[in-house]
């Protein structure tokens, strides 16, 4: 497995935990009426959320025996706790809507088909009292009280007017609300329940099963992958003792030790003892770089540069490799 996959499902594993923990934190917040309280406790299980998921890689790679079996039997208790929170969560918003749905569909509706009632008989009303004052207008006018009669139809008029659109302002927004409450579907309302229950238990096991998994299946970033491991079991090179030179004299002999490596090292090596050849004495020589720039594993260049290290080429200091 690549370091760049393994990197990428190990923030997947995390992205998925910060939802358990979430779900955690907000449960134990809301049993808590102490709000001091209720944030102290849910600080403390989001730590024990995070250590949940940590606790399966450092169980199985780690830990042995007794130990190992208590961290794993805590990681599964708070996994049951993580897992209630977060199907809990689930269900509470699905029941939720279907019973806001259900009681908007009936209460809701009834009340506003009732005000809508009311309205419109109030409007009946109201055309009933500008017919009347018409008419009494009109008798005031035959006996000549023309003032009395524009007076009683402005009153009545005016009033009853207000009142009227008033009242079909409500029975415009009342139809409107009706429609938009038989518009809406509530949530998971096309599962039956059942169905519904299951699929928000499945939801929250693999919430806690995908993120452990991960973890305790990627291998960390400092471990070498299989070919580097390979490489260094099969290609470390073993130089024969009558071709290293002689220390004590100061002579080096590198193209005759470089000839006789019998594995695939023996060239990356010339190419190392090359490169610190055409560099002044004290020039930092990078491992990792080296390593990069040949294609090969940290731990295989770190063979290497400790055999061109034994030539004399190079030698280690505080700072890392350099030029002789």
């Amino acid at each position: 497995m690549s370091k760049k996959l393994s990197t990428l499902l190990v923030a997947i594993a995390f992205l998925l935990s910060s939802v358990t923990a979430i779900s955690v934190a907000l449960a134990m917040y809301a049993l808590i009426d102490d709000k001091k309280l209720a944030l102290l406790f849910a600080g403390a299980a989001v730590l024990l959320d995070i250590f949940k998921y940590l606790a399966w890689p450092v169980a199985i790679r780690v830990l042995r025996g007794t130990s190992a079996v208590l961290t794993i039997g805590c990681a599964l208790m708070l996994s049951v706790v993580s897992g209630w929170a977060t199907y809990d969560r689930l269900m509470t918003s699905i029941s939720v809507s279907k019973a806001t749905h259900e009681a908007m569909t009936t209460e809701r509706v009834a009340a506003l088909t009732s005000m809508a009632q009311k309205d419109s008989a109030l409007i009946s009303r109201l055309d009933k009292e500008i017919y009347d004052a018409a008419a009494q207008a009109s008798d005031l006018r035959a006996r000549g009280m023309v003032s009395k009669a524009l007076e009683l139809e402005e009153s009545v008029g005016s009033r009853a007017a207000i009142q009227r659109a008033q009242a079909i302002a409500r029975i415009n927004a009342g139809s409107l609300e009706i429609a938009q409450i038989k518009s809406t579907v509530a949530k998971a309302s096309s599962l039956p329940p059942l169905l519904a229950q299951l699929l928000c238990l499945g939801f929250a096991m693999s919430l806690e099963v995908v993120p452990a998994l991960i973890l305790a299946g990627v291998r960390s970033s400092g471990r070498p992958d299989g070919h580097d491991v390979a490489s260094v079991a099969i290609e470390t090179p073993s130089l024969d003792a009558e071709a290293l030179p002689d220390r004590e004299s100061g002579m080096l002999e590198t193209p005759k030790t470089v000839e006789i490596l019998p594995d695939s090292n023996s060239e990356i090596l010339k190419t190392l003892v090359t490169q610190a050849k055409n560099l002044a004495p004290g020039s930092p020589v990078k491992l990792k770089e080296f390593a990069k720039n040949s294609r090969i594993g940290n731990l295989r260049a770190g063979t290497i540069f400790r055999e061109a290290e034994s030539l004399g080429v190079i030698k280690k200091t505080t700072i890392g490799y350099v030029s002789t």
